[in-house]
């Protein structure tokens, strides 16, 4: 693949951005957050930097991004962790008197993380700082994972979910082991101790695949409690009142105020023992709820379940507030609401896209991150002490070098599945390339566990479709989170071949209204979404697609609850020791339904050797089995695996333009496109 034309070019346009960085250049810079050391911090990547680096204000005066001049001071670089960029950020909390700063450290990818604590004073910011790392406390924390870091209001320490030790090489072979993740503990640890010597707050024997979440309400008098069992919108809730002498009691007195595996709540607010809570409770595209914990429980409606999806609600304004992000057909809305429930305002009404809310309950004003298919990166501002009509504004831009995406445009279209039910899908092309059926396209999918995919910018995605003529298609199937719950539901277990039905009417959709040619749609996925690529190329007709691309796929469907956190998704593809469950699932696993006779499209797999998600013998296996039984195929049946990467998070930008780079030249050689891009660029 080194050597194909297409992927010199797309290097050479793409991947060079070390050598030629004024060609293509996506500055990325998150929204600030105000902590209580009195300093504003916030991520921010040059664009050719391996990890993005955590910065803060040198005051407490909220820094000018007017100018896109990057001003502050470098707090952690996660660049100086290891030399080659490959490990990451992966959990990270502040104590409540701002003075340290817990973190989580991702090596190779990996889901586990070692924990690591050190005081705010003590950046690590330079490449001597880390060699020596004197500023930091001496504590390890091995074998946390899928755990937040959550400090207790006195900040002497905070509590930390992790499993037993996983292998008997330590914690550095964590990340390559198998086996599944079941044990979880509930543990607090006290800064400047050895974790030998942590205090187990809670553990059930009995339930060993539950998993724990901790948090505080913000008046920081009750101590909440999250369980949950698999992925599946349902956790159990409990509330206790703080008692800081908890270690020597044995842990809290549990108020169970949800018991049952039945719906999900999530902590919104309190006033005092009168808790505010999102929940999908009777209502699958979630409302808002209250509930006195001092009284015998009862629900109360709060904000009445709607049209929309309520994907989003925080408290801002010192609790005078909420902030609210509904999701109507793909596209988020910001609201403002009353302490009452009653919606005041809607913010930034003409973007279309996907927002993020940013903020904290203690200030007068958030943020909202939003990005866009065309659209880079804005970050407004709502600023509560501001007069009427003047509250919101545009804080800052993302600066794209090299890509002008106002050449590109986004539409919704609406299509039909086999079974009659209409499907959104977002279509995204150059606006030189015409819908007249001769256009390549590239078509997008994931389609499960409650997981929507939102409009995002892509200038890896707009240079290939500027450079080939191209089109970008990502099909909102079923099984997602789109539209809450029951368009969940409707992918999912026994209707899971309702997701695959739909990704494949919408191939057949884009050919028969002249979006894409015939023949030349090249399909991609990745995790849930690789099940979903690698299933469509072995049930759809021959010829339907030109090529796929299933990253990190979950193949074998009859053994993925048997290695790591894979026993949490029976709650979406079924269970396959139970008789009914291996009824509907042996039909759709990828790995047992490979055709001896029937010809395939160009197929590249792709795995990465410390992916302990979904582990790299999915790939494995259903590429030997499908080079096996397909050995005469007349296209390529390919295999890519990665070093010292994971699931996806933490990559690098080497990593990531490596491997796109290796992606889409194999679908433009697959898809016989010719270059359109400048000269210049296929001449670098």
């Amino acid at each position: 693949m080194l050597s194909l034309p297409a992927r010199i070019m797309l290097g050479r346009v793409v991947g060079f951005l070390s050598q030629h960085p004024w060609k293509l250049i996506l500055v990325q810079s998150s929204a600030p957050v105000f902590r209580d050391d009195n300093k504003w911090y916030w991520m921010y990547n040059s664009g050719l930097q391996a990890q993005a680096v955590y910065y803060r204000s040198k005051d407490s005066k909220l820094p000018d991004r007017s100018n896109g001049v990057n001003d502050g001071e470098i707090f952690i670089d996660q660049n100086l962790f290891t030399e080659d960029g490959t490990a990451s950020l992966a959990t990270h909390a502040f104590s409540d008197c701002g003075k340290y700063y817990a973190y989580g450290v991702s090596y190779s990818g990996s889901d586990f993380t070692t924990v690591y604590v050190r005081p705010t004073s003590a950046p690590l910011a330079t490449k001597e700082q880390a060699e020596n790392d004197t500023g930091r406390l001496p504590e390890e924390l091995k074998f946390v994972k899928f755990s937040s870091l959550t400090w207790t209001p006195d900040s002497k320490g905070f509590f930390y979910q992790r499993y037993p030790e996983h292998s008997s090489e330590g914690a550095e072979a964590s990340g390559i082991a198998t086996r599944g993740d079941v044990d979880a503990m509930l543990y607090y640890h006290r800064i400047g101790t050895p974790q030998s010597e942590d205090t187990l707050v809670y553990y059930d024997k009995s339930n060993p695949e539950d998993m724990f979440h901790i948090e505080f309400t913000f008046d920081r008098k009750y101590v909440v409690l999250n369980l949950v069992r698999d992925t599946s919108r349902r956790n159990l809730f409990w509330v206790a009142e703080y008692d800081p002498d908890f270690a020597a009691k044995g842990g809290f007195n549990w108020n169970k105020i949800v018991n049952e595996y039945e719906a999900e709540y999530e902590l919104v607010a309190n006033d005092g023992p009168l808790f505010y809570l999102r929940t999908n409770r009777d209502a699958p595209k979630y409302k808002a709820v209250t509930v006195d914990i001092s009284k015998p429980i009862e629900f109360k409606e709060f904000i009445p379940e709607s049209d929309g999806f309520l994907s989003d609600i925080s408290t801002v304004n010192e609790g005078k507030n909420f902030a609210i992000v509904y999701k109507r057909n793909v596209k988020d809305e910001v609201y403002v609401y009353s302490k009452q429930g009653r919606e005041l305002t809607r913010l930034a009404a003409d973007f279309i896209g996907s927002a993020t809310l940013v903020g904290r309950q203690k200030h007068n004003f958030f943020f909202i991150s939003m990005t866009g298919f065309t659209s880079p990166g804005t970050i407004g501002r709502y600023d509560f002490t501001a007069p009427e009509g003047q509250r919101y504004s545009t804080y800052s831009t993302t600066k794209v070098r090299g890509l002008n995406p106002e050449d590109f445009e986004a539409h919704q279209v609406w299509y039909e599945s086999k079974d009659g039910t209409k499907i959104p899908m977002f279509i995204v092309r150059h606006k030189d390339t015409p819908f007249d059926g001769t256009a390549p396209a590239i078509q997008y999918g994931y389609g499960g566990f409650s997981i929507s995919i939102d409009p995002a910018f892509s200038p890896v995605m707009l240079t290939f479709l500027k450079s080939y003529g191209a089109i970008y298609a990502v099909a909102n199937i079923r099984g997602g989170g789109e539209f809450g719950e029951e368009w969940h539901k409707a992918g999912y277990r026994e209707k899971k071949h309702n997701c695959f039905d739909d990704f494949i009417a919408a191939t057949e959709y884009l050919v028969k209204n002249k979006y894409a040619a015939p023949g030349k749609v090249a399909i991609n996925g990745g995790s849930n979404g690789g099940l979903l690529v690698s299933a469509c190329v072995l049930r759809a007709p021959t010829g339907t697609f030109g090529a796929a691309v299933s990253d990190v796929g979950v193949h074998d469907l009859l053994r993925f609850h048997k290695f790591t956190i894979g026993r949490a998704w029976i709650s979406d593809y079924g269970n396959p020791d139970d008789p009914d469950d291996f009824d509907f699932i042996y039909p759709i696993s990828p790995l047992h339904n490979v055709p001896s006779d029937k010809i395939l499209p160009p197929l590249l797999l792709s795995t990465a050797d410390h992916d302990d998600r979904v582990v790299p013998m999915h790939s494995f296996k259903l590429a030997a089995t499908l080079q096996h039984a397909r050995a005469n195929n007349p296209h390529p049946i390919l295999i890519r695996v990665d070093k010292k990467s994971g699931h996806g998070a933490g990559k690098s930008t080497k990593k990531k333009i490596e491997e796109s780079a290796d992606k889409w030249s194999f679908v433009a050689h697959s898809l016989g496109l010719e270059w359109k891009g400048p000269a210049e660029q296929a001449s670098l």
